[in-house]
């Protein structure tokens, strides 16, 4: 099975040069609460049933005949629901990411399971970028949001959460100064007749 990158149409000449996906600790952040979720009913179940039988209506419910089952099937359904969080959070969080090429940014952003939207701007329309670090825990972990604005279309192409953003900002900027001195190189040379 091919990956997203693989299965990218790349010009003839055009070649991958990094792939920026989003920290690890968005990843970790947006799934501790549907794991707390998780495990929230089997504490309750494990730990405080000896409590929670103290009250009448609770008491009644569990003497009932199929009270077991039914909170048994209560908590898979949960932990059924919990687990479909948690992939979608995985799913959104790894396939969001900018492919930089030697020509261009193509920009993949995952919405829902089913859903993507796959946007690309040519280096040479690359107005400007700017970078943005929100929190004590960003600036400790060196993780913030990328945002290229394009020249002419007014267009803004943004990732959230990525790993060192100056420096991949540092190095979209090397790529093009590399594009264009590679550009006005081949337009100096004598061409054969």
């Amino acid at each position: 099975m091919q990956t997203l990158t693989e299965r990218m149409q790349l010009g003839s000449d055009e070649n991958i040069i990094r792939v920026v996906r989003k920290h690890w600790f968005i990843l970790l952040r947006d799934t501790i609460g549907p794991i707390l979720l998780f495990l929230a009913p089997l504490v309750a179940y494990f730990f405080i049933k000896d409590r929670l039988l103290e009250f009448e209506a609770i008491a009644a419910l569990r003497a009932a005949e199929h009270a077991d089952a039914a909170l048994l099937f209560f908590i898979s359904w949960w932990g059924l629901l919990m687990w479909l969080l948690v992939f979608f959070v995985w799913t959104d969080f790894y396939l969001d990411m900018w492919t930089l090429t030697n020509r261009r940014i193509i920009a993949i952003d995952q919405r829902g399971f089913f859903r993507r939207v796959i946007a690309s701007f040519r280096l040479e329309r690359l107005q400007d970028i700017s970078v943005e670090i929100h929190g004590m825990i960003a600036t400790l972990l060196d993780f913030g949001d990328l945002r290229a604005q394009t020249a002419g279309h007014d267009v803004e192409f943004t990732i959230s959460g990525v790993p060192h953003p100056r420096e991949i900002k540092k190095h979209i900027f090397e790529i093009i100064d590399h594009v264009f001195r590679a550009r006005k190189i081949h337009s100096h040379e004598p061409k054969d007749e």
